[in-house]
């Protein structure tokens, strides 16, 4: 029988990956071990904690002074654990009656193959209820090498206030390996102007640490390989490219954290947001220490999500919350096998 903390291995569109819930109360769906053509790509992928800060004053929850959750792996603030439903649970406030008895009830695996406008996917969806919210965790991998780890958030408003508005800072954590795992280097890409050459510019960088976007000047990051190469000679790695639906504040502080991996049952973000409800604790504990940029290291990097929620609560909220998803995109760079046999794959 399958259980909570099983590794449950699914194929399709050129890849194979395993994806595991640890626990029916916790930090939601994981995926590991994910190869494309044969070729390890990433070691594990997961989003195990939100932090959701409201408009003020509220009656009842979130309490002040912060109005704030920490929801997910290690809930604080009145916040609370993502809990594995069955995927026919409905999206309102599901009781527990709908809580998944095994973690395969949570779960949907959707291959898709290539058509007109895109190329084939698998794709791992599971949704958890999380106090009267529900968040869809979903992870695609597409047959041309991409990877869209995305978000939903639906359920109810929050009953003390339907009105309040609020942000959900949500947060992946993703461990690369790119043809070996302990050299890759970390880059950041400007755009700094329209001179030819020298106005886009990837550097590397020297220390673990935050990164903040900049959509005026496009930045965006990468995870390369320190010597792996194409054939004409671009370094094999992966771009990642963060569009947001809101901005940082004092508790959601940086888009990226660049780090370094120490193990798979530490940081896993257990411990953020305990001191006070924010993600001080990725860059001051988790993102502290140099980077190798000659040999590399084995990268691991963080991404918050952040969407600003003003609620419909009038009209097309009134009953519950739409599903509403955001996403970023982790794009092969270098990988000309990719390019050359997407299509072949459905």
């Amino acid at each position: 029988m399958a259980n909570f903390g099983d590794f449950h291995q699914v194929t399709g569109a050129g890849w194979s990956v395993y994806w595991r819930i640890s626990q029916l109360h916790g930090s939601g769906l994981e995926v590991w071990f994910a190869d494309f053509q044969g070729r390890r790509v990433m070691w594990r992928g997961s989003q195990p904690f939100a932090i959701v800060p409201y408009h003020r004053p509220i009656a009842g929850d979130p309490k002040p002074p912060d109005y704030t959750y920490k929801d997910g792996v290690g809930p604080q603030w009145g916040g609370a654990p993502f809990t594995a439903l069955k995927k026919s649970a409905p999206n309102q406030w599901a009781s527990s009656t709908w809580h998944a008895a095994v973690d395969t009830e949570a779960v949907e695996v959707d291959v898709e193959p290539a058509g007109n406008f895109g190329p084939a996917h698998l794709r791992i969806t599971a949704k958890f209820q999380c106090g009267w919210y529900q968040y869809v965790h979903s992870w695609e991998f597409d047959g041309d090498g991409n990877i869209h780890p995305r978000l939903g958030m639906g359920g109810e408003l929050n009953p003390n206030d339907t009105s309040k508005a609020h942000t959900h800072h949500m947060y992946f954590r993703v461990d690369l390996d790119i043809d070996g795992f302990s050299r890759d280097l970390f880059e950041e890409f400007e755009h700094a102007s329209y001179n030819d050459p020298g106005g886009d510019v990837w550097t590397v960088v020297s220390a673990q640490g935050k990164r903040l976007a900049a959509p005026e000047r496009a930045r965006k990051w990468r995870v390369r390989d320190a010597a792996s190469t194409s054939a004409l000679g671009a370094f094999r790695g992966y771009e990642i490219e963060v569009p947001q639906l809101a901005g940082r504040d004092s508790y959601s502080t940086g888009d990226i954290w660049v780090t370094v991996y120490r193990g798979d049952s530490v940081q896993q973000g257990g411990d953020v947001g305990v001191a006070a409800p924010t993600d001080d604790v990725l860059e001051t504990v988790y993102a502290s220490g140099p980077l190798d940029t000659i040999s590399g290291n084995d990268v691991v990097f963080w991404v918050a999500v952040h969407a600003h929620h003003e609620p419909r609560q009038q009209a097309e909220e009134s009953s519950f919350l739409p599903y509403h998803y955001a996403e970023f995109s982790i794009t092969p760079r270098g990988f000309e096998v990719f390019r050359r046999r997407s299509n072949e794959i459905g």
